[in-house]
């Protein structure tokens, strides 16, 4: 079976077998027990096997759709043969539709073929008789009718699952991308400033026993807790919601300090002017990311010495703004994954970021995030 026909019923519900048993009995009383009340052939038990063979076809339509279309046209046509049916081959029109949807187009036009060809041999055959050539003539307006509804729906679910396909591809691709995203910003920034940190304990001049302690146990600190927020990144992946946004990060205004703190420790020289009004948790998220990520690339990358941060309300919107004294970007500027995410952020929460070179020297990244966003 096509892929298709895992999209379609299979027949075995009982609404499905009460329709076919109704179609059936409709299509053996109008068109087989009625012409059998005015039959004079004397062929009575050929006559309830070939509408026996009709029910059985119909009622199987769903698990066999072939070898019922193929059955109930045949039974139909030896019924029209003596005398016993005047059915238009609705029964075998009926057989053909679930052929055509779970066949689709390919496998299905050699059979609606076969089934033309019969109906039209039928046709010529009885030419002389005109009640039995409008029945061919009908007979073949209902076949294609079954064949062009069956290969059009069959479009359709094609075209359903198709749908389907590319918004889970889409969610796959997404939750990728928020993963890297994540491990970047959690792990990158804390691994970036206990290798500065640990540099500036390295090469800092005359530093006695007690210095290096104190080094050191800040470096400890920082990786436990890097440790406890890819611990808290897992449990959220692990619990589908796919982001540590979706953990409660800290009010900026409590985190901000924080990452101040630690960027100085790196040897940074960092001025901090920070007013927070009341923000949304998306907003509040995306500004402790966006210093994060600004500050993770000074140290890294810029070769800067000193760095500003400023945050403010400025009317609708909360401005971030990240300066550095550093080389500034260069000529041809390759963004990295780190400002894809931040860009990612900041657009996903509605919000405005670039990234440009100081005309005094440095970079400046400078976001603008509306106040009352809520993911």
């Amino acid at each position: 079976m096509s892929d298709l026909g895992r999209h379609v019923p299979a027949g075995g519900s009982a609404l499905s077998w009460f329709v076919d048993a109704g179609v059936a009995t409709l299509v053996v009383v109008m068109f087989w027990v009625l012409p059998l009340a005015t039959d004079s052939t004397g062929n009575l038990p050929a006559v309830i096997g070939l509408a026996a063979t009709v029910v059985a076809a119909v009622l199987l339509r769903w698990r066999w759709p072939l070898v019922a279309t193929l059955t109930a046209l045949v039974a139909t046509a030896a019924g029209w043969v003596v005398g016993a049916s005047t059915d238009p081959m609705i029964a075998a029109a009926w057989c053909l539709y679930p052929l055509t949807l779970r066949g689709g187009r390919t496998r299905t036009a050699g059979p609606v073929a076969v089934v033309l060809v019969l109906c039209s041999g039928v046709l010529a055959m009885t030419s002389a008789g005109s009640e039995i050539a409008q029945r061919a003539v009908i007979a073949v307006g209902a076949l294609g009718a079954a064949w062009l509804l069956g290969h059009v729906e069959a479009r359709r679910l094609a075209a359903t699952r198709k749908v389907v396909e590319q918004a889970a591809e889409f969610e796959r691709v997404k939750a990728q991308a928020t993963m890297a995203r994540e491990v970047h910003d959690v792990v990158g920034h804390a691994l970036t400033v206990i290798s500065a940190e640990a540099d500036v304990a390295r090469n800092l001049p005359g530093s006695d026993e007690q210095e290096l302690r104190e080094s050191l146990a800040d470096i400890e600190q920082r990786a436990r807790g890097a440790l406890e927020d890819v611990q808290a990144l897992v449990r959220a992946l692990r619990a589908g919601r796919g982001s540590l946004d979706e953990v409660e990060t800290g009010a900026a205004a409590l985190v901000l300090p924080r990452l101040v703190t630690a960027t100085r420790a790196s040897g940074l020289d960092v001025t901090a002017r920070i007013e927070l009004p009341e923000v949304s948790p998306a907003t509040d998220r995306v500004t402790v990311r966006v210093v994060q990520e600004a500050l993770s690339n000074i140290v890294r990358h810029s070769g800067a010495s000193h760095c500003e941060i400023a945050v403010w309300p400025e009317g609708a919107t909360l401005a971030v703004r990240v300066d550095d004294d550093g080389a500034g970007l260069p000529a041809s500027v390759r963004p990295g994954s780190g400002l894809f995410g931040m860009r990612e952020r900041v657009d996903e929460a509605g919000g405005e970021l670039t990234v440009t070179s100081r005309l005094d020297g440095g970079t400046r990244v400078l976001a603008r995030l509306p106040l009352g966003v809520v993911l």
